[in-house]
């Protein structure tokens, strides 16, 4: 049975605009994952990242996914090295990010993967695009509203670039 997950793609190195349209265009192709929306871009600075750093575009996608988080995981790898990245696990710029924010109810806590995202309730670029498209969306550990996490100054930090208005596909 299929469970609904969403992925925060981002880029901050090429054409990211064309970066994040490959990414979900290679998504889209993943055997068992159906998209079910896909947010508006979003730009913002750079975070735990050092020295100055270009900025990102940042974009959620919900989809509906088949098997398991980790085989997730080796899809969303995949597709960041088949799009250049060659740098995962460092705070380095990168053509193409995938993360794991959310996958169902599920709590997953291995060497190789976290979820829900560890950082997710600390990161308005990857929050406001969930809101948008899941606006009354709940932490699955904590309960709360995950708009409640969002303040004005923390929503400020992040800029619409383009509009995509959740678009159903």
């Amino acid at each position: 049975m299929a469970e609904t997950i969403y992925l925060l793609l981002g880029s901050n190195l090429g054409d990211r605009e064309q970066n994040l349209a490959l990414a979900e265009s290679k998504l889209n192709a993943v055997e068992g994952l159906e998209l079910l929306a896909v947010s508006s871009i979003y730009e913002s600075s750079a975070v735990d990242m050092t020295g100055e750093q270009p900025l990102f575009l940042n974009q959620v996608i919900k989809a509906d996914y088949l098997y398991t988080p980790v085989e997730l995981l080796d899809h969303t790898e995949r597709i960041e090295q088949e799009l250049g990245r060659t740098d995962k696990g460092r705070r380095a710029p990168r053509s193409i990010d995938l993360d794991i924010l959310l996958f169902g109810q599920r709590t997953v806590k291995t060497d190789r993967l976290v979820v829900p995202h560890p950082e997710l309730t600390r990161r308005p670029f990857a929050l406001v695009p969930l809101i948008e498209i899941e606006p009354g969306i709940v932490h699955p550990v904590t309960g709360k509203p995950l708009s409640s996490y969002l303040s004005g100054e923390s929503v400020r930090s992040v800029m619409l670039f383009k509009e995509y208005v959740a678009r159903n596909l």
